[in-house]
């Protein structure tokens, strides 16, 4: 415990095996936790975090991300202060259907029925793993949107609670955007070193989600905007 603080580095970066072959993998950006690890470096946060902390950082204090490349979310991306899990929403196209049924029949979630010959999607069910695309042989089932699923504020500890996830499903850049955002946000509101999910309880979304005022009258909440791109 009395070396715990020079180990830290304030903050930890963790990611699933996905990219070393596994059969389940949807997302498919190999730099993303790089990309994310350089940001983190670049905010100083175990600088930031001695000011904030009184007494010994301890690993508890670092801000933490985990990644997953498919929702059966193996690195936990359920209990970090932002957690990624990777998601592809299918589609039905206009490629005619021969009924086969293995999309039906290889989807967990029971999300795919049939009705009149063609496949009908249950997006309330849906967990956007994209397994029945690779089962598809007509190209029928088709992927609609790629990226990740974004949880907020998870964290074990004394009063321990799941992310809160954002609907929808983000491309690469609004996910890295949103990440500056709420390292801002943290980072702004952060007091005596508490959890991000602590900051949320306590502030909620909207200080996060809100643009910086440019002056402009048209100027609209951010969350909305990335919103309006799922529908």
């Amino acid at each position: 415990m009395e070396w715990m603080e020079n180990e830290i580095q304030g903050y930890h970066v963790e990611t699933c095996f996905g990219h070393s072959g596994c059969p389940n993998r949807v997302a498919t950006s190999d730099d993303l936790s790089q990309k994310i690890e350089k940001r983190l470096s670049g905010r100083k946060l175990k600088e930031f975090l001695r000011d904030k902390v009184k007494g010994t950082l301890k690993m508890h204090h670092e801000f933490r991300v985990s990644i997953s490349d498919c929702p059966n979310a193996c690195s936990r991306p359920q209990i970090v202060d932002l957690g990624l899990i990777g998601a592809m929403r299918p589609k039905i196209s206009d490629e005619a259907c021969t009924q086969c049924g293995a999309c039906a029949e290889v989807c967990r979630e029971g999300a795919i029925s049939f009705q009149n010959g063609t496949p009908v999607l249950d997006y309330t069910k849906c967990f956007s793993c994209g397994q029945c695309l690779a089962f598809c042989l007509t190209g029928t089932l088709q992927e609609d949107i790629k990226g990740y699923r974004i949880l907020l504020g998870g964290k074990l500890g004394r009063h321990p609670q799941l992310g809160r996830e954002l609907p929808g499903i983000y491309g690469l850049e609004d996910t890295l955007e949103l990440f500056e955002r709420c390292l801002d946000n943290y980072k702004e509101n952060c007091l005596e070193g508490e959890r991000f999910g602590e900051v949320l309880n306590r502030t909620g979304l909207d200080r996060l989600m809100v643009r910086k005022r440019t002056g402009k009258k048209n100027e609209k909440n951010f969350l909305f905007d990335l919103c309006q791109r799922q529908k």
